[in-house]
């Protein structure tokens, strides 16, 4: 498992693939970062005039101090629909929350976009063959995934890095080591959160010969598992068919990602085996099919 990994590592070097990932996660993380400081550079010269209070040059200044407002926190109170999130984010930085709520929306799909396809790739050309004389077929499976793991954390790290000297030369006050070390924390969540995408894209990537299948059929299941949620937070009732909508949410890892905003150690723990099963099952669940099937 472990030379599958490796070798999963070098043919990313060697085909630039490995490049290609690292620079959409920091396109990713440093665009967005920087469409976002200026979106709040223009609210906060609004705020300002609105009350008539002189305006900044940088941005952060009128915001931090608008983040501990009771009105603001209300407004968060209802996003977040969570006291003991909302209790644990309240006074951190505007910009690392900024950073974490982007890591964890497009980590999804960017991990279906750049590994959803590797394990049909090798199915379709027939490099399998010559994989599974050498090893049992578990051992390539997991050293795939564990060589995209991997591959996934060192992009998400230096995106984190990216974001952060972005905000360090947008922000007022934001070259603190404490916000740095707090962005590196966010981009670990993210990569856990990733984990049962990751699973779900190579697990249906065992099931045809076709890359461009494999990705679609990944893009697919990252969109059921969205709708899933909304169907949860939203229809869900005592009677009837929607009963029986929570017992869809052990399954989907959009109901485990609030363990990942909390502080505390339990949650965080417990968010983690969650994901890190739901990752698992997807990938054996995939795997299971091609067990068996003739190469």
């Amino acid at each position: 498992m472990w030379r599958v990994a490796c070798y999963e590592w070098f043919d990313a070097l060697r085909s630039r693939r490995a490049l290609v990932v690292l620079l959409l996660y920091m396109a990713a993380a440093v665009c967005n970062m920087y469409w976002s400081i200026n979106l709040l550079h223009k609210l906060e010269n609004e705020l300002a005039t609105v009350l008539q209070l002189p305006k900044s040059e940088q941005t952060g200044v009128i915001s931090t101090t608008l983040w501990k407002s009771k009105p603001f926190q209300r407004i968060m109170k209802e996003m977040t629909q969570n006291d003991l999130v909302l209790q644990d984010i309240t006074g951190k930085h505007p910009v690392e929350l900024i950073y974490a709520w982007f890591a964890f929306f497009y980590t999804p799909l960017l991990v279906v976009l750049v590994s959803g396809s590797r394990i049909a790739e090798d199915l379709g050309s027939g490099a399998v063959r010559y994989v599974i004389f050498r090893t049992s077929r578990v051992s390539w499976t997991l050293g795939k995934f564990v060589g995209q793991a991997f591959m996934i954390f060192f992009a998400l790290i230096l995106s984190g890095i990216g974001a952060y000297a972005v905000a360090k030369c947008r922000l007022a006050g934001s070259g603190t080591p404490d916000l740095f070390m707090n962005i590196i924390q966010w981009s670990v969540r993210a990569w856990i959160f990733s984990f049962p995408y990751l699973g779900l894209a190579m697990g249906l990537s065992h099931l045809t010969k076709s890359a461009s299948k494999a990705t679609i059929m990944g893009i697919v299941a990252i969109t059921v598992c969205f709708v899933v949620t909304i169907l949860l937070r939203h229809f869900t009732a005592d009677a009837g068919w929607r009963a029986y909508l929570p017992y869809l949410g052990v399954l989907v890892p959009e109901e485990h990602k609030m363990y990942l905003w909390r502080n505390s150690l339990a949650p965080l723990v417990t968010g983690t085996v969650y994901l890190m099963t739901l990752g698992c099952c997807y990938l054996l669940a995939g795997y299971a099919c091609f067990r068996k099937r003739d190469v």
